[in-house]
C-alpha cells in the first residue's frame, strides 16, 4: 500500500541524517546537526530482518493465492478471501484491514484484507462483488503482519486478451521494480537510483505516478523514508537519503498509460487523479489504465535482497559490491 507524497512530507528533512535508529521507529526524531524535525530511518538487525523475511513469505504466498483467484469471472472479493485465508491461516494478520492512513486520517477504516485495482483504478481499490472481465489490469496489493512485523507486495495481472500498450506498460513497470532492486547498494543516495529508474519509463513514453511512493517498513506500514521512483527538486532538498545496511524498503513503481509530462521545473507529472466515493479507490481522472507492483527489500552489505519473493519470481537479489545503475537504451 502506497504512501502519499504529500507537501508536509516533502518538508521533512532526512537528507543528511547524523544517526540512525538501530531499532524500530517512526516517530520524529531532532537532528542535532540541523536542528530540524525529522523521522528516522531504522536499521534492522539481522533477527529482525529475519523476522520481516517470514511475514514476505507470508505476503507473497498470499498474493500468489490472489494472482491464482484472479480470472474472468471471479469477484474480486473473492481474490481478497483467497489471500486473506492463506494469512489467516498461517497466523498472519492483514495488514490493511481496518487501516485508517498513516495518521490515522482516513474518514473509514479500510474494509479489506488486499487493494484491488482494476484498470483506472491507480491504487487502493477496495474489494466488492465487482467482476473481472477478459482484458482487465488488476493490480492486487497485499500487506501482512506476523509477529508484530510488517511486509508490503503487490503485482499486476493481465487477465486474457490485455492490448499490446497495456501490456508493454506492465512489463515496463516490472523493469523498473527490478532496476530499483539491482541498483541497491550501500553509500548510494536513493536519487541516484530513482534517477534510473525513471528513465525507463520515460524513454518507454509511460507517466510514472509521482505523488504515489514506496516507503520504510517494518514494525509499523509506512515508515522512514519516502521512496518515490521519480526524483524532484524538493526531494532533493529535503527527502533524500543514503542507502545503509539494515533498512527495509518497500518500493513500488505504478505506471499510467499517459504520455509523459513534465512541469516547468523539468520534473515529472503525474496523472491527475480523483478519489471514489467509497473513500478510497484512487481514480485516474482520464480513465486510462494503470499498473503497479512492488517488493519489501533489505539493504545488506553487498546489495539487496528481496523479502517478498512471490512464485514465479526472478531473484532480484544482487551479490555485486558495485552494481551499476540500469542501462535504459
Amino acid at each position: 500500500m502506497m504512501t502519499v507524497a504529500t507537501t508536509i512530507d516533502r518538508q521533512i528533512d532526512h537528507a543528511r541524517p547524523t544517526r540512525f535508529a538501530s531499532s524500530v521507529t517512526g516517530s520524529p526524531s531532532i537532528d542535532t546537526v540541523a536542528g530540524k524535525v525529522r523521522p528516522m530511518i531504522a536499521l534492522r538487525s539481522s533477527d529482525d530482518i529475519a523476522c520481516i523475511r517470514r511475514a514476505g513469505s507470508l505476503a507473497a504466498e498470499a498474493l500468489a493465492a490472489a494472482r491464482v483467484a484472479c480470472i474472468a469471472g471471479a469477484s474480486t472479493s473473492s481474490i481478497d478471501a483467497a489471500a486473506r485465508n492463506t494469512i489467516e491461516s498461517a497466523g498472519g494478520e492483514p495488514l490493511f484491514l481496518g487501516y485508517r492512513g498513516s495518521e490515522g486520517s482516513a474518514k473509514d477504516a479500510f474494509p479489506a484484507t488486499t487493494c484491488i485495482s482494476i484498470n483506472d483504478e491507480l491504487v487502493h481499490g477496495v474489494p466488492s462483488a465487482r467482476v473481472i472481465v477478459d482484458g482487465d489490469l488488476v493490480s492486487i496489493d497485499v500487506g501482512v503482519r506476523l509477529d508484530g512485523w510488517c511486509a508490503d507486495c503487490a503485482n499486476t495481472v493481465a487477465v486474457g486478451a490485455v492490448s499490446a500498450p497495456s501490456r508493454r506498460m506492465l512489463e515496463c513497470t516490472e523493469r523498473m521494480l527490478a532496476c530499483a532492486i539491482e541498483s541497491i547498494v550501500p553509500g548510494r543516495r536513493w536519487s541516484e537510483v530513482a534517477r534510473a529508474v525513471e528513465a525507463i519509463a520515460v524513454a518507454e513514453g509511460f507517466t510514472i505516478a509521482a505523488d504515489f511512493v514506496g516507503h520504510g517498513i517494518g514494525r509499523a506500514l509506512h515508515e522512514a523514508p519516502q521512496v518515490p521512483c521519480t526524483v524532484y527538486r524538493s526531494y532533493l532538498e529535503c527527502g533524500d537519503f543514503t542507502l545503509r545496511p539494515g533498512m527495509v524498503l518497500a518500493i513500488e513503481p505504478m505506471l499510467v498509460l499517459e504520455p509523459v509530462r513534465h512541469n516547468a521545473l523539468g520534473e515529472l507529472v503525474g496523472p491527475r487523479v480523483a478519489l471514489a466515493a467509497d473513500g478510497w479507490t484512487v481514480m485516474v481522472a482520464s480513465g486510462a489504465p494503470s499498473c503497479h507492483v512492488e517488493h519489501t527489500v533489505a539493504v545488506n552489505r553487498d546489495g539487496a535482497e528481496v523479502l517478498t519473493r512471490f512464485v514465479p519470481s526472478n531473484s532480484y537479489t544482487t551479490t555485486k559490491q558495485s552494481p551499476s545503475l540500469c542501462n535504459v537504451s
